[in-house]
């Protein structure tokens, strides 16, 4: 696979962390929203440090080597990164249906105990599920790069290796 020279070459565990802290920024920003309930210009302060990182580490993940793999055409990429694509992209599902089921079911049960949703938590909620899809498949192909080189597999290391 010939990477195009725009994108990061991260190490896999330089990639992992990065995504790791995009995605928990995120969610750490939307929950964290909704302890704003009065004036907390700190809080405030802390969540949009923790939107704005969670952003900035999701636009340097998502031009890493692992988002390549993770979006490359399939004449791109050899088969066997391929093969952990389509289950990073099965993993991405799994986790997106979850987070919907969790939020459909969260917010029926706060609006059953008397707490009315405003339509921006709803646009909160997908702005951050969205985000977080972006860069989930790269997330899944780095952690399982540095599973593989933690075992000493020799062969099995992806997107970081080649050039």
């Amino acid at each position: 696979m010939k990477l195009p020279a725009h994108y990061f070459r991260f190490s896999p565990m330089t990639t992992l962390k990065l995504s790791t802290l995009a995605i928990v920024g995120l969610w750490c920003w939307f929950l964290g929203k909704f302890f704003l309930w009065e004036d907390r210009p700190g809080l405030l302060v802390v969540l949009s440090l923790c939107l704005l990182g969670g952003t900035i580490l999701s636009i340097l993940v998502f031009v890493s080597t692992y988002s390549f793999v993770a979006n490359a055409p399939e004449n791109q990429i050899d088969e066997r990164e391929l093969a952990l694509r389509n289950r990073a992209y099965s993993r991405t599902v799994q986790y997106v249906v979850v987070c919907l089921l969790v939020g459909l079911f969260g917010s029926e049960f706060v609006e059953r105990r008397g707490v009315v949703l405003v339509p921006t938590v709803f646009q909160n909620f997908l702005l951050c599920l969205m985000i977080t899809t972006l860069i989930v498949p790269s997330w899944l192909l780095a952690r399982w790069d540095v599973d593989a080189s933690d075992e000493d597999a020799p062969g099995v290391r992806g997107a970081s290796q080649k050039t």
